[in-house]
Protein backbone atom coordinates (compact mmCIF):
# COMPACT_ATOMS: atom_id res chain seq x y z
CA UNK A 1 0.00 0.00 0.00
CA UNK A 2 1.07 3.55 -0.70
CA UNK A 3 0.13 6.83 1.26
CA UNK A 4 -0.13 10.27 -0.09
CA UNK A 5 0.44 11.71 3.56
CA UNK A 6 0.77 10.48 6.90
CA UNK A 7 0.88 11.82 10.64
CA UNK A 8 2.15 10.06 13.31
CA UNK A 9 0.96 11.59 16.89
CA UNK A 10 3.52 10.20 19.88
CA UNK A 11 4.77 11.09 23.24
CA UNK A 12 8.46 10.91 24.48
CA UNK A 13 8.61 10.90 28.22
CA UNK A 14 12.28 11.88 29.45
CA UNK A 15 13.45 8.71 31.55
CA UNK A 16 16.50 11.18 32.59
CA UNK A 17 17.84 14.61 32.46
CA UNK A 18 17.66 16.45 28.80
CA UNK A 19 20.13 19.06 27.95
CA UNK A 20 19.66 20.12 24.25
CA UNK A 21 21.96 23.05 24.20
CA UNK A 22 20.89 26.02 22.34
CA UNK A 23 24.31 27.80 22.17
CA UNK A 24 23.73 30.54 24.86
CA UNK A 25 24.37 31.35 28.13
CA UNK A 26 22.41 33.44 30.76
CA UNK A 27 24.32 34.97 33.92
CA UNK A 28 23.03 34.57 37.30
CA UNK A 29 23.99 36.28 40.65
CA UNK A 30 25.46 33.65 42.98
CA UNK A 31 27.15 33.91 46.23
CA UNK A 32 31.10 33.06 47.00
CA UNK A 33 32.60 32.00 50.18
CA UNK A 34 35.18 33.86 51.37
CA UNK A 35 36.81 33.59 54.47
CA UNK A 36 33.55 35.26 56.85
CA UNK A 37 32.58 37.54 54.43
CA UNK A 38 29.76 36.38 50.93
CA UNK A 39 30.57 38.01 47.83
CA UNK A 40 28.54 37.97 44.87
CA UNK A 41 29.76 35.70 41.57
CA UNK A 42 28.55 36.13 38.61
CA UNK A 43 28.49 32.58 36.68
CA UNK A 44 27.17 31.71 32.73
CA UNK A 45 24.70 29.01 32.45
CA UNK A 46 24.57 27.26 29.16
CA UNK A 47 20.66 27.00 28.11
CA UNK A 48 18.46 24.73 26.91
CA UNK A 49 16.30 24.64 23.68
CA UNK A 50 12.92 26.95 25.17
CA UNK A 51 10.00 27.45 22.89
CA UNK A 52 7.45 30.50 22.71
CA UNK A 53 6.00 29.41 26.13
CA UNK A 54 10.06 29.82 27.70
CA UNK A 55 9.24 25.46 28.14
CA UNK A 56 11.54 23.20 26.96
CA UNK A 57 11.15 21.19 24.00
CA UNK A 58 12.67 18.96 22.18
CA UNK A 59 13.61 20.32 18.25
CA UNK A 60 12.83 18.35 15.04
CA UNK A 61 15.74 18.37 13.61
CA UNK A 62 17.41 16.76 16.89
CA UNK A 63 14.70 14.11 16.75
CA UNK A 64 14.90 13.52 13.34
CA UNK A 65 19.02 13.31 13.60
CA UNK A 66 19.31 10.93 16.54
CA UNK A 67 16.90 8.52 14.69
CA UNK A 68 18.29 8.45 11.36
CA UNK A 69 21.31 7.59 12.80
CA UNK A 70 20.16 5.06 15.29
CA UNK A 71 18.85 3.42 11.98
CA UNK A 72 22.19 4.06 10.22
CA UNK A 73 24.12 2.44 12.75
CA UNK A 74 21.84 -0.87 13.40
CA UNK A 75 21.17 -1.38 9.53
CA UNK A 76 24.32 -0.39 7.49
CA UNK A 77 26.23 -3.83 8.45
CA UNK A 78 23.24 -5.63 6.39
CA UNK A 79 23.65 -6.13 2.60
CA UNK A 80 21.77 -4.73 -0.29
CA UNK A 81 19.64 -1.24 -0.04
CA UNK A 82 18.42 -0.70 3.90
CA UNK A 83 20.93 2.00 5.00
CA UNK A 84 24.52 3.23 3.74
CA UNK A 85 26.67 5.85 4.36
CA UNK A 86 27.02 7.34 1.01
CA UNK A 87 30.24 10.08 0.80
CA UNK A 88 27.70 12.88 -0.98
CA UNK A 89 30.64 15.37 -0.99
CA UNK A 90 32.97 13.09 -3.19
CA UNK A 91 29.86 11.68 -5.30
CA UNK A 92 28.93 16.14 -5.95
CA UNK A 93 32.47 16.88 -6.46
CA UNK A 94 33.67 14.33 -9.02
CA UNK A 95 29.99 15.29 -10.78
CA UNK A 96 31.16 18.74 -10.70
CA UNK A 97 34.39 17.70 -12.00
CA UNK A 98 32.90 14.94 -14.80
CA UNK A 99 30.53 18.51 -15.97
CA UNK A 100 27.28 16.40 -15.15
CA UNK A 101 24.02 17.59 -14.80
CA UNK A 102 21.85 18.07 -11.82
CA UNK A 103 19.21 15.64 -13.15
CA UNK A 104 21.65 12.97 -14.40
CA UNK A 105 23.22 12.75 -11.16
CA UNK A 106 20.23 12.94 -9.03
CA UNK A 107 18.94 10.02 -11.46
CA UNK A 108 22.13 7.83 -10.81
CA UNK A 109 21.96 8.26 -7.09
CA UNK A 110 18.22 7.78 -6.47
CA UNK A 111 18.17 4.13 -8.55
CA UNK A 112 21.01 3.04 -6.14
CA UNK A 113 19.58 4.76 -3.03
CA UNK A 114 18.66 2.57 0.31
CA UNK A 115 15.73 2.69 2.05
CA UNK A 116 17.04 4.83 4.52
CA UNK A 117 18.29 7.54 2.28
CA UNK A 118 14.77 7.92 0.14
CA UNK A 119 13.09 8.10 3.06
CA UNK A 120 15.20 10.56 5.24
CA UNK A 121 16.91 12.39 1.96
CA UNK A 122 20.09 13.05 1.40
CA UNK A 123 21.88 16.35 0.22
CA UNK A 124 20.57 15.57 -3.84
CA UNK A 125 16.93 15.52 -2.85
CA UNK A 126 14.50 16.07 0.38
CA UNK A 127 13.26 12.99 2.50
CA UNK A 128 9.85 11.83 2.75
CA UNK A 129 9.25 12.50 6.41
CA UNK A 130 9.10 15.69 8.30
CA UNK A 131 9.50 16.10 12.35
CA UNK A 132 8.10 19.07 14.13
CA UNK A 133 8.81 20.51 17.20
CA UNK A 134 7.74 18.79 20.53
CA UNK A 135 6.76 20.68 23.32
CA UNK A 136 6.17 19.79 26.66
CA UNK A 137 2.81 18.46 27.10
CA UNK A 138 2.45 19.92 30.73
CA UNK A 139 4.48 21.18 33.94
CA UNK A 140 6.13 18.90 36.57
CA UNK A 141 7.04 19.67 40.25
CA UNK A 142 10.27 19.83 40.71
CA UNK A 143 10.62 20.19 44.31
CA UNK A 144 12.71 17.49 44.93
CA UNK A 145 15.44 19.43 42.60
CA UNK A 146 15.18 22.37 44.99
CA UNK A 147 18.82 21.88 46.18
CA UNK A 148 20.12 22.01 42.63
CA UNK A 149 18.14 25.37 41.72
CA UNK A 150 14.91 24.43 40.59
CA UNK A 151 13.11 26.79 38.38
CA UNK A 152 9.52 26.11 37.92
CA UNK A 153 8.58 28.59 35.39
CA UNK A 154 11.45 27.58 33.10
CA UNK A 155 11.07 23.68 34.49
CA UNK A 156 14.59 22.47 34.66
CA UNK A 157 17.77 22.56 37.57
CA UNK A 158 21.42 23.16 37.02
CA UNK A 159 24.37 21.04 37.16
CA UNK A 160 27.91 21.55 37.83
CA UNK A 161 30.09 19.82 36.53
CA UNK A 162 34.10 19.64 35.21
CA UNK A 163 35.54 19.30 32.11
CA UNK A 164 37.62 16.22 31.88
CA UNK A 165 41.25 15.59 30.32
CA UNK A 166 40.52 13.50 27.32
CA UNK A 167 43.88 12.28 27.93
CA UNK A 168 44.37 11.61 31.70
CA UNK A 169 40.93 11.21 32.26
CA UNK A 170 41.37 13.71 35.33
CA UNK A 171 39.34 16.92 35.83
CA UNK A 172 41.13 20.18 34.43
CA UNK A 173 41.52 22.81 37.06
CA UNK A 174 39.65 25.97 36.77
CA UNK A 175 37.15 24.12 34.26
CA UNK A 176 34.11 24.65 35.99
CA UNK A 177 31.19 25.02 34.22
CA UNK A 178 27.19 25.02 34.85
CA UNK A 179 24.37 23.85 32.38
CA UNK A 180 20.50 23.60 32.35
CA UNK A 181 18.87 20.58 32.13
CA UNK A 182 15.53 19.64 31.61
CA UNK A 183 13.76 17.03 34.33
CA UNK A 184 13.08 13.57 34.30
CA UNK A 185 9.44 12.63 33.58
CA UNK A 186 8.46 15.68 31.83
CA UNK A 187 6.77 14.48 28.26
CA UNK A 188 6.56 16.04 24.69
CA UNK A 189 4.31 15.66 22.29
CA UNK A 190 5.93 14.21 18.81
CA UNK A 191 4.07 15.10 15.29
CA UNK A 192 5.81 13.51 12.18
CA UNK A 193 4.46 13.34 8.57
CA UNK A 194 5.26 12.21 5.30
CA UNK A 195 4.40 11.77 1.52
CA UNK A 196 3.99 9.03 -0.39
CA UNK A 197 5.60 6.69 1.74
CA UNK A 198 5.21 2.76 1.49
CA UNK A 199 4.49 0.31 3.89
CA UNK A 200 8.28 -0.48 4.50
CA UNK A 201 9.38 2.80 4.67
CA UNK A 202 6.38 3.25 7.59
CA UNK A 203 7.34 -0.16 9.54
CA UNK A 204 11.69 1.69 9.54
CA UNK A 205 10.14 4.67 11.11
CA UNK A 206 7.98 2.54 13.75
CA UNK A 207 11.14 0.42 14.49
CA UNK A 208 13.07 3.76 14.82
CA UNK A 209 10.82 5.27 17.60
CA UNK A 210 10.45 1.92 19.37
CA UNK A 211 14.45 2.45 19.51
CA UNK A 212 13.36 4.79 22.84
CA UNK A 213 12.22 1.22 24.31
CA UNK A 214 15.12 -0.72 24.19
CA UNK A 215 16.42 -1.62 27.02
CA UNK A 216 19.34 -3.05 25.28
CA UNK A 217 20.70 -0.09 23.00
CA UNK A 218 18.35 2.39 23.72
CA UNK A 219 18.06 5.69 21.50
CA UNK A 220 18.47 8.98 22.99
CA UNK A 221 18.83 12.44 22.50
CA UNK A 222 20.73 15.61 23.39
CA UNK A 223 24.18 16.04 24.69
CA UNK A 224 25.61 13.80 27.37
CA UNK A 225 24.30 10.56 26.46
CA UNK A 226 27.85 8.88 27.75
CA UNK A 227 26.23 10.26 31.65
CA UNK A 228 22.74 8.73 31.18
CA UNK A 229 21.25 11.61 29.51
CA UNK A 230 18.95 11.85 26.95
CA UNK A 231 16.51 8.77 28.13
CA UNK A 232 13.03 8.96 26.71
CA UNK A 233 10.29 6.40 26.28
CA UNK A 234 8.08 6.71 23.23
CA UNK A 235 4.37 5.65 22.93
CA UNK A 236 2.45 5.90 19.80
CA UNK A 237 -0.68 7.81 20.22
CA UNK A 238 -3.02 7.89 17.11
CA UNK A 239 -2.19 7.68 13.35
CA UNK A 240 -3.70 9.45 10.38
CA UNK A 241 -3.37 8.68 6.69
CA UNK A 242 -4.46 9.18 3.51
CA UNK A 243 -4.63 6.09 1.24
CA UNK A 244 -3.55 6.49 -2.34
CA UNK A 245 -6.52 5.81 -4.19
CA UNK A 246 -8.79 7.53 -5.44
CA UNK A 247 -11.67 6.90 -3.22
CA UNK A 248 -9.86 8.43 0.23
CA UNK A 249 -8.65 11.09 -2.01
CA UNK A 250 -11.98 12.35 -3.13
CA UNK A 251 -12.80 11.58 0.91
CA UNK A 252 -10.29 13.70 1.95
CA UNK A 253 -10.98 16.76 -0.19
CA UNK A 254 -14.70 16.83 0.83
CA UNK A 255 -14.04 16.72 4.91
CA UNK A 256 -11.04 19.50 4.02
CA UNK A 257 -13.55 21.78 2.12
CA UNK A 258 -16.79 21.23 5.00
CA UNK A 259 -14.45 21.67 7.98
CA UNK A 260 -12.04 24.73 6.13
CA UNK A 261 -8.75 22.06 6.94
CA UNK A 262 -6.99 20.68 4.70
CA UNK A 263 -2.87 19.58 4.98
CA UNK A 264 -2.31 16.94 7.50
CA UNK A 265 -5.10 17.44 9.42
CA UNK A 266 -7.94 16.52 7.69
CA UNK A 267 -6.56 12.79 7.28
CA UNK A 268 -8.71 10.03 8.27
CA UNK A 269 -8.40 8.99 11.81
CA UNK A 270 -7.02 5.57 12.47
CA UNK A 271 -9.09 3.48 15.05
CA UNK A 272 -7.07 0.93 17.13
CA UNK A 273 -7.96 -2.31 16.13
CA UNK A 274 -6.95 -0.44 12.35
CA UNK A 275 -3.88 1.52 13.80
CA UNK A 276 -2.56 -2.18 15.37
CA UNK A 277 -3.43 -4.16 12.12
CA UNK A 278 -1.61 -1.25 9.95
CA UNK A 279 1.53 -1.26 12.17
CA UNK A 280 1.47 -4.50 11.94
CA UNK A 281 1.53 -4.73 8.01
CA UNK A 282 4.34 -1.99 8.49
CA UNK A 283 6.52 -3.80 10.46
CA UNK A 284 6.03 -6.69 8.28
CA UNK A 285 6.42 -5.05 4.95
CA UNK A 286 10.11 -3.77 6.50
CA UNK A 287 11.05 -7.11 7.85
CA UNK A 288 10.58 -8.45 4.27
CA UNK A 289 12.38 -6.11 2.84
CA UNK A 290 15.48 -6.86 4.96
CA UNK A 291 15.20 -10.17 4.15
CA UNK A 292 14.88 -9.87 0.34
CA UNK A 293 17.96 -7.98 0.51
CA UNK A 294 19.74 -10.39 2.81
CA UNK A 295 19.26 -13.38 0.88
CA UNK A 296 19.82 -11.71 -2.55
Amino acid sequence: MSYLRIRLEGTLKATSPTHIGTGETRSVDRTKKNGEDFAPESTDISMIARDCKNLPYLPGSAIRGVIRNYLLQILRSLPGNIARDEDYEKVLADAKAGEKKQDVIYQEQYEKASLLEKLFGTPLWAGKVEFWNASATGEIDGGCFKDKDWDQVRQCYLIRSVAIDPVTGAAEAHKLYTFEVAPAELSYKVNIVGQKLEDAELGMLLFALNGFNSGIYPLTIGAMSGRGFGQMTFTLDKLYVLENTQEALEEWVKQANEHDHAGYHALKEMSDTERNELIGTFKLAFSEAIKKEVVS
